[in-house]
């Protein structure tokens, strides 16, 4: 089955929005103090919670969505690190975890995925509780309150929805930027020679055909949670007898 481009290159002209559009917190400065390490030569956070999170998606996720989370979470990155307003705005735990877990909707046999919510919804309840889980019994469970577990379940839920991520906090719209970046290229300050290391540590492998396949099976098994969203499109093209009509929200006007 042959991909259609034509919904990403719609959605995502939203990503080459400036980050001063959306909200602009500054997170305390000791959120982000902490360790670092470098992935395919981008320095990144790096604490228990970031390590647990990048076993999860390794865990749950097929080779070609495993990379993709990591090329989402490393071009989000160097976007911040070309910014400084996003240095002082974005919380690079909740980044990364979000970039990591944003995915995780589309592991259709996982214990975590529901019979009628989106995807993305499914993704965002599963990594908030991930973090709860993980937090509950040491000390980084007081650094975790309702605003960090919000942004992340933000992060994640909002991660293909750039018309509205991007006028979120820059923690969420960082996460969107990752993605965009991996399906259009280099953008945001991202250099040619970094989106090529980003590339090489973690191939695209086969990323459009594999996420063409695993929507077209969300069509099939979960078809009343794609109606009116952007995996729409792939359940008319491909899944027989798939109708969102009656179901949409121009059906409830038009009373169709």
């Amino acid at each position: 089955m042959e991909l259609k481009l034509t919904w990403i290159v719609q959605v995502l002209v939203a990503f080459h929005a400036y980050p001063s559009l959306g909200f602009q917190h500054v997170v305390p400065r000791s959120i982000n103090q902490k360790p670092t390490r470098v992935i395919g030569n981008v320095t990144v956070i790096d604490t228990p919670l970031v390590r647990a999170a990048q076993a999860m998606a390794r865990q749950y996720s097929d080779d070609y969505l495993f990379n993709h989370v990591m090329r989402t979470w490393l071009f989000g990155a160097l976007v911040v690190s070309h910014n400084t307003t996003l240095q002082q705005t974005v919380d690079l735990e909740v980044h990364a975890i979000g970039a990591m877990l944003h995915d995780l909707g589309l592991v259709l046999n996982a214990s975590f995925i529901s019979p009628d919510r989106r995807f993305e919804v499914d993704g965002a309840f599963a990594a908030t509780d991930f973090v709860e889980s993980q937090v509950a019994h040491d000390d980084a469970g007081s650094a975790w309150d309702a605003h960090r577990l919000q942004l992340l379940w933000d992060s994640v839920v909002l991660s293909s929805e750039a018309k509205i991520s991007l006028y979120k906090e820059a923690t969420v719209a960082s996460v969107t930027y990752g993605v965009g970046i991996d399906l259009t290229g280099p953008d945001n300050g991202v250099t040619s020679t970094e989106y090529e290391n980003v590339v090489a540590a973690f191939p695209k492998l086969n990323f459009l055909p594999g996420v063409n396949q695993t929507l077209v099976a969300l069509c099939a098994t979960k078809p009343a949670s794609t109606y009116d969203s952007w995996q729409q499109t792939f359940g008319e093209a491909f899944v027989p007898n798939y109708s969102p009509v009656g179901y949409r929200i121009f059906d409830i006007i038009t009373g169709l």
